[in-house]
């Protein structure tokens, strides 16, 4: 009886031992899946959504911006469309109005003309104020400004 202990011992102990060796040689330097975030496999994206900030310049620039300010994202096709068809409606009376800033309840958002809102799909549930240097997009249930097309 003890030496089929022995046997059944020194089995196991060969099995973790070249079990871990091979285990090693798999795990060759550069051949991690993750690199800063990223998979490290053929054909996968280097630069996503999930890359840590640290790792990736557009994600940092992503993160500086307030959730609450992050409204749709436009093309420059968009951006211009809308400015050729919105007009100035002269200046915000008060303090400076950007991202996150909510508008005095006396601000006159207008709703998108219906041709712009076919077009860019994106602005549907949002209104704009006009103002002389810029459109302010402004979520009209909580006159919060979340996002600015410069002129």
């Amino acid at each position: 009886m003890l030496s089929m202990k022995n046997h059944v011992r020194e089995a196991l102990l060969t099995a973790a031992l070249f079990g871990s060796a091979g285990a090693a040689w798999a795990q060759t330097p550069g051949s991690a899946v993750f690199v800063n975030g990223t998979l490290n496999v053929p054909n996968a994206p280097k630069d996503t959504a999930t890359t840590p900030a640290k790792f990736s310049a557009a994600n940092a620039r992503r993160d500086a911006i307030p959730i609450m300010a992050r409204g749709p994202a436009l093309t420059d096709a968009q951006r211009k469309l809308i400015l050729d068809r919105v007009k100035s409606a002269g200046a915000l009376s008060g303090p400076y109005a950007g991202p996150t800033t909510q508008l005095p309840v006396t601000t006159r958002t207008q709703a998108w003309p219906a041709d712009v809102v076919r077009q860019v799909p994106s602005l549907a549930g949002t209104s704009y104020v006009a103002l002389p240097g810029k459109v302010l997009l402004v979520r009209p249930d909580t006159s919060i400004v979340v996002g600015e097309i410069d002129r």
